[in-house]
């Protein structure tokens, strides 16, 4: 997403039929539809096993599940020459894991040692927020930005924050002013028309027999595919705590058309393009110091009530690692001047001293595709300069760049060639941070998900991320979700913070209980998934 410096977002399995049963459960407006023909895409053509999508993975021998699949090892003489990556078989299946990854039918295990290059996203990896003054924040200052900037009544700012309704990962149908949550195939399990839950005869009569929109099936084929383009105009996917207050906002403000106007057959909704403009007037990292976000003010006033501090243990266990010889860099989307404020926040003021290298304002997922430069960063004004940078060096502050020139230079500093030099990242949001690294460049990836705390009990935040109108962030009933999927699929694990990682010794194994990569334990919504006989018929 722009937020931050991000790439805006958007909003991925074969066709199986569901075997199991889903649950369900005055001022005018600037004019908010515009005439647009309905097109419709061949949706078979463009459904793919996600196994058989990702080029680093083996095409199953026999029906097992895709991305919840048994992991298995068999050990081979040859290393792909780029990217130093291990296959690993069995009878039951084949599936793609990194070397350092060792594959049995009950657990994967990792071995941090075997790995030269640790890297870390900042927002949500590093450091923690405090989703319940986040969120509401976030969905108060959204709101603001609509009635004030692009002519919705007031009423909207009465709504209330409905907690329920939030869930990190759903998608919005923009045309439609739907908001939906997506199987590990990309079929509906569930879905609203502004905050209005819709029936499984009404999702099936928008969407088809087979539950699928054309556009999130072309993201579970390739989310990079639908990163910028027409499809950005129509979908959204909600990848991150930042993102997900705006699921509520769009959808009463959808309510709030269909109260007045509600766009007749034919045409669409523009509620999602109005919710666009107010993430990117809220995000964009000039509106930090020219006080334009009313996000960024509350931040800069406030940054005690909404970005936790880090536990010691985890700087401890950074000081712990490049000790060991390892390069570490810091990759965040956001601008120099909110990730300093962040930073220090969580981590102290001394917070770059845990990293050989910090880029900002990377631009992810690009920052692993594309060559763009690396341009020089004023570390005393907190600005990027219009200057590129020749050359990186260790110690110093970056915007932009590219993983190529970043790898190759850390791998000169271990006296190594960079198809040598084996990187891990840990991150919370799974294109950008799992996703891409794993599938489109020679990384492995760690996976934080702090849905894995609801667990646990005493989960401050249970309230922002546990909906009962949505489900489990990994499964409902018997199927697990697109999110789920991934993260078995591209993850080495799978883990709720860096702070239960930095509980183990870089010497040791971080030991996972099970074949799918979620520790300390998996999730229990997986635990009751019977994956052949409800997702695989």
């Amino acid at each position: 997403m722009l937020a931050l410096g991000r790439t805006a977002s958007l909003g991925a399995f074969s066709a199986t039929p569901f075997t199991c049963r889903l649950a369900v459960a005055s001022k005018k407006t600037k004019t908010k539809t515009n005439v647009h023909k309905q097109g419709r895409t061949d949706v078979s053509l463009l459904l793919r096993n996600l196994v058989n999508l990702a080029q680093n993975s083996m095409t199953l021998a026999k029906a097992a599940p895709a991305a919840v699949g048994i992991a298995t090892r068999e050990v081979t003489a040859h290393r792909q020459q780029q990217t130093s990556r291990r296959f690993h078989s069995s009878s039951v299946g084949k599936s793609r894991y990194s070397a350092s990854t060792i594959m049995t039918s009950y657990h994967k295990e990792l071995l941090l040692k075997d790995y030269d290059i640790v890297g870390f996203d900042l927002d949500g990896t590093l450091l923690r927020y405090n989703l319940r003054e986040m969120s509401a924040m976030i969905y108060h200052v959204l709101k603001q930005f609509l009635v004030e900037q692009k002519g919705y009544d007031k009423k909207l700012l009465a709504q209330p924050l409905n907690l329920d309704f939030l869930q990190k990962g759903l998608f919005l149908d923009g045309p439609r002013g739907n908001v939906l949550k997506l199987s590990n195939e990309a079929q509906i399990l569930k879905a609203t028309h502004g905050t209005r839950l819709l029936s499984d005869t009404e999702v099936e009569s928008i969407y088809g027999p087979d539950r699928r929109w054309d556009i999130t099936t072309a993201f579970y084929r390739d989310p990079l595919s639908t990163w910028n383009g027409a499809a950005s105009t129509q979908m959204r996917s909600l990848l991150d705590f930042f993102d997900m207050p705006s699921a509520l906002v769009f959808a009463q403000a959808v309510d709030q058309v269909d109260r007045e106007q509600k766009p007749p057959p034919g045409e669409e909704y523009q509620v999602w393009q109005d919710v666009q403009a107010g993430l990117m007037n809220i995000y964009s990292r000039e509106n930090f110091a020219n006080d334009q976000s009313l996000y960024f003010k509350r931040m800069r006033a406030e940054p005690e009530r909404y970005v936790l501090q880090t536990d010691t243990s985890v700087m401890n266990w950074l000081g712990e690692l490049r000790k060991s010889g390892k390069k570490l860099f810091l990759l965040t989307g956001s601008n120099v001047d909110f990730a300093n404020l962040t930073a220090t926040q969580a981590l102290g003021k001394d917070w770059r001293k845990y990293f050989d290298f910090v880029v900002t304002y990377a631009k992810k997922p690009g920052f692993f595709t594309i060559q763009r430069p690396f341009m020089q960063v004023d570390v005393e004004q907190l600005a990027e300069l219009p200057q590129e940078a020749e050359e990186i060096k260790a110690g110093g502050v970056y915007s932009q760049g590219n993983w190529h020139q970043l790898h190759a230079a850390m791998a000169s500093m271990m006296q190594k060639e960079p198809s040598k030099a084996k990187a891990l990242y840990f991150g919370d949001n799974i294109i950008q941070d799992v996703y891409t690294p794993v599938k489109h460049r020679d990384f492995d990836a760690v996976a934080i998900s702090e849905e894995l705390l609801l667990d646990d009990g005493k989960y401050p935040y249970a309230a922002e991320l546990n909906s009962q109108l949505w489900g489990s962030y990994f499964a409902l009933d018997c199927t697990p979700t697109l999110w789920s999927s991934f993260i078995s699929t591209y993850a080495q694990l799978c883990v709720p913070s860096v702070e239960q990682v930095a509980q183990t010794s870089p010497e040791k194994r971080i030991i996972c209980s099970n074949p799918y990569g979620f520790s300390p334990r998996l999730p229990k919504e997986l635990e009751t998934v019977q994956l052949e006989s409800c997702w695989r018929g």
